[in-house]
């Protein structure tokens, strides 16, 4: 889940592979974990989350089995090292210290929105597992960092921090539904969501409006705050 970093201490016990000290590489076979990783979301974005078995991704790599085991320990280890591989663009460039707190909010949500949304699996485990990888807790801290000047007390800064996550968690799950959702049926999607719903609902379905939706949120925590 995002920005869980916000809950002072709320990782301290959460077994992570990111926690555990990497093992050297073993000479036969030539592993690494970066290979591991680069093998584990080409078969995600394959053959999607169900897919995802340590055999399979062995078999990716053309190894054995227990050759990964050396790596990892376990399906969910690769899970967490695929989500934090593919937020690692969007943690490369996080707006300046310096910049505008809601200008930072806006840039950094967007970044992380838009790497989940890429990968139609990668918003379905970010709403699973704490998101406690370097990537994602560079983004998540400059969010909280931001939000942190746009002042209130410590209970409406959590509140402003769950509603940018929430935002950027649901929008992502939202824009991958539909994608998936068109490609399997491109010509009775839209008569279906048509005739179920209103106009303007349409219209919030078919489009996620992340920005227009998250400077919604901004502006409810400056008439909040006083700024």
């Amino acid at each position: 889940m995002l920005l869980d970093m916000a809950d002072s201490g709320s990782d301290q016990q959460f077994d992570s592979v990111f926690r555990r000290p990497q093992r050297r590489r073993r000479s036969q076979p030539a592993l690494s974990r970066e290979r591991i990783v680069a093998a584990t979301i080409a078969l995600l974005d394959r053959e999607g989350a169900s897919a995802l078995t340590m055999r399979k991704v062995s078999s990716e790599l053309g190894v054995h089995a227990t050759s990964l085991y050396w790596y990892v320990e376990r399906r969910e280890d690769l899970v967490d090292l695929a989500v934090d591989e593919v937020l690692a663009e969007a943690a490369s460039a996080l707006p300046a210290p310096d910049a505008p707190w809601d200008t930072a909010v806006r840039e950094t949500a967007h970044r992380f929105y838009t790497a989940l949304a890429a990968h139609a699996w990668a918003a379905e485990f970010a709403g699973s597992r704490p998101l406690i990888g370097p990537n994602a807790v560079a983004l998540s801290r400059r969010i909280i960092s931001a939000l942190g000047e746009s002042g209130g007390d410590e209970q409406e800064q959590a509140v402003a921090i769950r509603a940018v996550s929430n935002q950027i968690l649901g929008a992502a799950t939202s824009a991958v539904t539909m994608r998936v959702t068109r490609a399997d049926s491109p010509d009775g999607h839209r008569e279906a969501v048509t005739a179920a719903v209103s106009e303007p609902e349409t219209l919030a379905m078919e489009n996620t409006y992340f920005d227009q939706v998250l400077d919604l949120v901004l502006e409810g925590v400056r008439a909040r705050h006083g700024v």
